[in-house]
């Protein structure tokens, strides 16, 4: 992404909203579209009306300020033939906004936010508040493509999707790279280990060496990270790999048992992680202040060799941006690639490799419910356009032949930041999808030679030693009165006991306990009842 704000929110990607505020609208499928595309799109934007369409997405009105000058901006209104108008959001208020929007009957033709698993997400669907997508995109190409992927199948109602999600990732094999743990291999080899870790006993030994080693005499610590809601995406494929999260407290998966299915976090193995969070904080393999940590203090604490290794989200290429660029500083003579790795997929209790499994999406876009028909089509050809390469090399790298070149089927860049030149970009560039450079070798790496590499080989290990676990998705995405409001933290709960001082099987008691008295066996058994009047069972 283009710059740090939306790079963070991508690996985020949990914040906990607020409750809804609803208004009313009218209900309204949509049934039409009509544009074609490709990877090299032919779509071509209806001429014969122009029109405005307004836009709620983060710092659109910086972004769509400059008009007389932004060819970016230019050639979309051109092509399509409208007028953007940027009704403003920021990171700091666009929950609330577009809360308040919707309550009004006010809401944007278009609008960002990251709703899913909220009970507004239901209501605004079953009040009428947006519209719903065509059942069939066949002509809208890339698009059509884009959201064919399972997690998305499954947010359909009746067959109909009713936003278009960010996607982050082209598959779910790439969260393997969402929670990454790097570590001071340089220091592990002077505190004589000779091996890279591939197994949990052999990570937690190299880790207490480095810290009883402290090679360079900092008091170096254990583990750190820069959320503890990170943890649960990092400890459970130790033992149940469904359970973690990401920290909405609402995408928790379902499994079948016994012809019943239930949260996938209640059944298996999980005492098992607990346990060996437990052990890896008494230890001090996971560093004792773990529970104060910041991002940036983590990153910082890494970066002096003060941590022996950080867990982090979006990838092991963000190393580029926390330690990467100021190493040489730090450490003349070193190279950042010799100095630290990217930790191996560890083999579970059950001999499997598991990785991190959260949705391949952050955030989605919304259409208003009072976005007729022909406005709709003009949307979808510009989502579809967007999608595709042409459009996504326009608002990536601007005006091909003047600001990037394709080669041998490459982009190569001649113009290294646009967002100055073309400050829309950093709206377009977002507003259907998070950047592509993280995954797509056919575009520029947004980092040094060398930092996209890691995470390219993070997804291979995952592709090729990894298992994903089956669970049914569309469970996940239900509405119910009692499911809406069951709220599922494991990151939290793991936490809780990983620090405590009784027993793990006496805490794990407890928290089931808990979890029943905030009533889970009312809310599992009205899920299945509304999935058996689904047809789902």
């Amino acid at each position: 992404m283009k710059n740090s704000k939306k790079w963070i929110a991508v690996i985020m990607g949990q914040l906990i909203l607020a409750s809804a505020l609803t208004g009313c609208g009218t209900a309204d499928k949509a049934t039409t579209g009509t544009t074609q595309g490709g990877n090299t799109s032919t779509t071509q934007g209806a001429t014969d009306k122009k029109m405005k369409i307004t836009v709620a997405h983060w710092d659109a009105e910086k972004g769509l300020a400059n008009k007389a000058n932004d060819k970016v901006l230019q050639t979309l209104e051109e092509k399509f033939n409208v007028e953007f108008e940027a009704m403003n959001i920021t990171w700091d208020d666009y929950i609330q906004k577009i809360q308040l929007w919707a309550a009004s009957g006010s809401l944007p033709d278009i609008f960002s936010i990251d709703a899913i698993g909220t009970s507004f997400y239901h209501d605004w669907i079953s009040q009428g508040v947006v519209k719903g997508l065509p059942e069939d995109l066949s002509k809208y190409e890339n698009l059509n493509k884009y959201v064919q992927a399972d997690d998305i199948e499954a947010l359909k109602i009746d067959g109909q999707l009713y936003c278009i999600p960010r996607k982050t990732y082209p598959d779910n094999v790439w969260n393997a790279i969402d929670r990454t743990v790097i570590y001071r291999w340089d220091l592990a080899q002077k505190a004589g280990v000779t091996k890279e870790p591939e197994t949990w006993e052999e990570f937690s030994d190299m880790m207490t060496k480095i810290i009883q080693a402290d090679p360079e005499g900092k008091k170096i610590a254990g583990l750190t990270t820069t959320a503890t809601s990170l943890l649960d995406g990092f400890l459970f494929t130790y033992s149940l790999p469904l359970a973690m999260s990401d920290g909405s407290g609402s995408d928790y998966k379902w499994v079948e048992q016994d012809g019943k299915y239930i949260p996938a976090y209640f059944i298996g193995d999980a005492v098992s992680t607990f346990q060996l969070a437990r052990d890896l904080y008494t230890s001090g393999v996971i560093e004792p202040d773990i529970a104060l940590t910041k991002l940036q203090q983590a990153q910082d604490k890494f970066l002096q060799g003060q941590s022996a290794a950080i867990l982090r989200a979006g990838g092991p290429e963000t190393l580029y941006d926390y330690a990467g660029k100021y190493w040489e500083e730090i450490y003349p003579g070193h190279n950042i690639f010799d100095d630290v790795k990217v930790l191996k997929l560890l083999p579970s209790k059950d001999g499997n490799k598991y990785y991190s499994v959260f949705r391949t999406s952050w955030s989605e876009s919304y259409i208003s419910s009072k976005v007729d028909d022909e406005k709709l089509d003009r949307i979808l050809q510009i989502y579809d356009y967007l999608i595709s390469d042409e459009g996504s090399h326009l608002i990536d790298y601007g005006i091909e032949g003047e600001d990037f070149d394709i080669v041998d089927g490459k982009v190569v860049l001649k113009t290294e930041d646009i967002t100055e030149k073309y400050p829309s970009t950093q709206v377009f560039n977002t507003l259907a999808q998070w950047s592509r450079s993280v995954w797509d070798e056919s575009v520029p790496a947004r980092t040094p030679e060398g930092y996209r590499q890691l995470a390219l080989d993070k997804y291979e290990e995952a592709a090729k030693e990894g298992t994903l676990p089956e669970f049914d998705m569309r469970y996940t995405y239900l509405s119910t009165p009692l499911k809406d409001k069951f709220v599922i933290k494991p990151a939290e709960d793991l936490l809780n006991i990983m620090m405590g001082s009784e027993p793990v099987e006496k805490m794990y008691q407890d928290l089931l306990d808990k979890y029943e008295q905030q009533g889970l066996s009312k809310m599992i058994e009205e899920v299945n009842a509304v999935a058996k009047e689904k047809g789902w069972q």
